[in-house]
């Protein structure tokens, strides 16, 4: 599953850019969780994982897909428009370390440790290494405007969405959902 999930993320922002060159930036990411959302409830069927037996749970797949998918890749892919795919990511990559700030703050039992602090700066700066390049190819007016309302982004999106997961606290006993569950 790490594997798979190396791959996928790993490709996001050069998938991105491609989708883009001949797809508007909304119509690119529906087509995208569309699919994803399609092999993902496959996959939840063929393993007999649970889906919507707990009374929150649907509303929570609102929230999370409106605040995290809609509104943070909605901006990635509006974004990617005008700055380097590169950018976008390690932009993207800050959402980690925003989220864990945000619920060290907002939720009591998420205190930000030492351990978590150094692992998130870690993937953080692995990220600006590998995109470092993307610096040099940055300018332009719409290029700031782009990175500016992608870093303002977390504030709302996976935060709010992250929040609402953690609250809704909705048990994942089975070994094949812990990977999507916060709680297990």
């Amino acid at each position: 599953m790490f594997a798979v999930l190396t791959l996928i993320w790993g490709t996001t922002w050069g998938a991105i850019r491609v989708g883009l060159e001949g797809l508007p930036p909304f119509t690119a990411i529906s087509i995208r969780f569309a699919i994803a959302t399609t092999i993902l409830l496959v996959y939840a069927a063929a393993t007999k994982v649970p889906l919507g037996k707990h009374p929150h749970e649907k509303t929570l797949w609102i929230v999370n897909g409106l605040l995290f998918f809609s509104v943070s890749y909605g901006v990635v892919y509006w974004s990617e428009q005008f700055i380097p795919s590169g950018l976008s990511a390690i932009l993207f990559a800050l959402f980690p370390l925003l989220v864990t700030l945000l619920a060290h703050y907002a939720l009591p039992n998420e205190p930000l440790r030492r351990r978590g602090a150094i692992g998130v700066a870690l993937g953080f700066l692995g990220i600006v290494v590998i995109f470092s390049e993307d610096f040099a190819k940055f300018g332009g007016r719409q290029a700031l405007i782009a990175a500016a309302v992608m870093l303002l982004s977390p504030f709302d999106s996976p935060a709010s969405g992250s929040r609402s997961t953690a609250r809704a606290s909705i048990p994942c006993r089975s070994r094949r959902c812990r990977w999507v569950s916060p709680r297990s």
